[in-house]
């Protein structure tokens, strides 16, 4: 019980809502909230604390920064202490908020808009697959259940693999970054994903390509010549029985 009224004193509050409400559109670290809000940055890692308190948000680290996200499996957990409390079906709403100022002071660009970014060279692939093969892996049909991830950077001609940090997530609610294990990449190429992970990865600037039959080593050369087409925002996933 202790730890759901640590949740409710957590929400208690207009900006710490206006935090969840913004990093659930996408992952950003302080100083982009900060630049959102147009509060300071101490005043976001005050409340970030509370936050994680009540292990409501999660925190990833790129490179130098910290990007948030939101848990959402502890956010609607007090759905069921709620359904108690009332009696009958009710759920936590909350309205929608879309946030697409460019923050262009933020140094860590991934974490905004990737709609104000300038075009970007793609050197870092990240390919999802079921067995680590290198690059004669054969592209995943689902990113969110991929065991592993094979991550092909261009400009080192290096092959690495990362296990998925999310694997076993309930349905329909992938985090990619953690997915990602906290690797830094620019894109995706993939049988399948739901709209809700690519939306997460567009809001850090990766892109997210639909895979083609063969090998990465097949895909990569594909990807070079400009031939994968890139999933929509508002694709829906139905590959071997998923249904974003």
């Amino acid at each position: 019980m202790e730890d759901k009224i640590k949740i409710f004193k957590a929400l208690g509050d207009e900006t710490r809502i206006n935090i969840l409400h913004l990093i659930n559109k996408k992952s950003m670290c302080a100083k982009g909230i900060a630049r959102e809000l147009s509060i300071s940055e101490s005043a976001v890692s005050q409340q970030i604390k509370v936050l994680k308190d009540a292990n409501l948000v999660i925190g990833y680290k790129i490179g130098y920064h910290i990007v948030y996200d939101l848990n959402i499996e502890q956010l609607e957990s007090i759905n069921i202490l709620i359904d108690y409390i009332v009696n009958d079906d009710n759920n936590i709403k909350t309205k929608e908020n879309i946030y697409e100022k460019c923050n262009k002071i933020c140094k860590h660009a991934k974490c905004i808009n990737n709609k104000n970014l300038k075009e970007e060279n793609i050197m870092r692939i990240c390919f999802p697959v079921k067995n680590n093969e290198g690059v004669k892996s054969v592209p995943y049909g689902h990113f969110g259940t991929a065991p592993t991830f094979v991550i092909c950077d261009l400009e080192k001609d290096e092959v690495t693999n990362v296990g998925n940090g999310d694997l076993g997530h309930e349905h329909g609610k992938c985090q990619p970054i953690k997915a990602l294990s906290g690797e830094v990449v620019d894109a995706v190429v993939v049988g399948g994903i739901g709209a809700g992970a690519i939306s997460k990865l567009n809001s850090m600037g990766i892109k997210v390509y639909k895979a083609i039959e063969g090998d990465i080593e097949a895909n990569l050369e594909a990807l070079k010549k400009g031939e994968l087409k890139e999933f929509s925002s508002t694709h829906t996933c139905n590959h071997d029985g998923c249904s974003h």
